[in-house]
């Protein structure tokens, strides 16, 4: 009887977990709540309520919980004692601790990397041909999913599973940051196209190192543009005057 009983629990969280697309709620619930709180409409700092996350999304309790529970793994989502769960919030401090670990984080991947390894380049240029079109909308979000999708690739070819798994961390989190930086500059659609531009280059330049197998040059690229980004971060936060990192301006 008891055996039965676990049966028919894991047929029902199975059944709970399917969607009328054959999807599960629970990844659909992640990538749902993930996408807003990376495009500021769930506000660093802000009170994730269950009801208020039931009435504002179309999923249950246990997607919605399991949700939390992943973004929480992912440092998305926090928890505070006994008030609940809440959006990870982002300071001035935490982020330059961010960056100077991002820039790291590339130079050291990009000196590990396996330049020989079978598909590595053919899957940077589908990235890349994914980035330019992206590009051409632009849908922001996407673009900076697209982009960590790009160096996370170079992570998976040093085969190591510690640095592969750092990378998807870091990117993961600076995405809110990327995304943060991409929605200022859009107020001048010249600066954004710019901006644009450079990385696209930047990302052609990579491809065209590790099509030589040009390790050191590799190395100096990567590093390079990891630091174009914290230096369009800084230039983001000088021009606003701020003391503190204000990211929750609505779109």
């Amino acid at each position: 009887m008891e055996d039965k009983g676990k049966i028919i629990d894991i047929a029902k969280k199975n059944s709970n977990e399917k969607s009328i697309h054959g999807f599960s709620l629970t990844k659909q619930a992640t990538s749902d709540l993930r996408n807003r709180i990376l495009d500021l409409s769930l506000s660093p700092g802000e009170h994730l309520d269950e009801k208020m996350l039931l009435k504002r999304f179309p999923f249950g309790r246990t997607p919605i919980r399991e949700a939390l529970n992943r973004l929480i793994a992912e440092g998305l989502v926090k928890t505070k004692n006994t008030r609940g769960a809440y959006v990870t919030s982002m300071n001035i401090s935490d982020t330059l601790q961010l960056l100077d670990a991002y820039v790291i984080s590339e130079k050291v991947i990009s000196t590990f990397a396996d330049l020989s390894q079978e598909s590595f380049l053919k899957d940077l240029k589908i990235f890349q041909n994914e980035y330019e079109k992206v590009c051409l909308k632009p849908d922001l979000l996407l673009i900076t999913e697209i982009n960590s999708k790009f160096h996370n690739r170079i992570a998976e070819s040093t085969n190591n599973q510690f640095l592969i798994s750092h990378s998807a961390h870091l990117h993961n989190l600076s995405r809110r940051l990327s995304y943060f930086v991409y929605k200022f500059e859009s107020h001048s659609q010249e600066k954004l196209i710019k901006h644009l531009k450079k990385i696209n280059k930047d990302h052609q330049a990579i491809i065209n190192q590790v099509e030589l197998r040009n390790q050191k040059k590799l190395v100096k690229l990567c590093t390079e543009h990891a630091e174009m980004f914290r230096k369009r971060l800084q230039k983001v936060i000088n021009r606003k005057g701020i003391n503190k990192l204000d990211i929750t301006e609505k779109k």
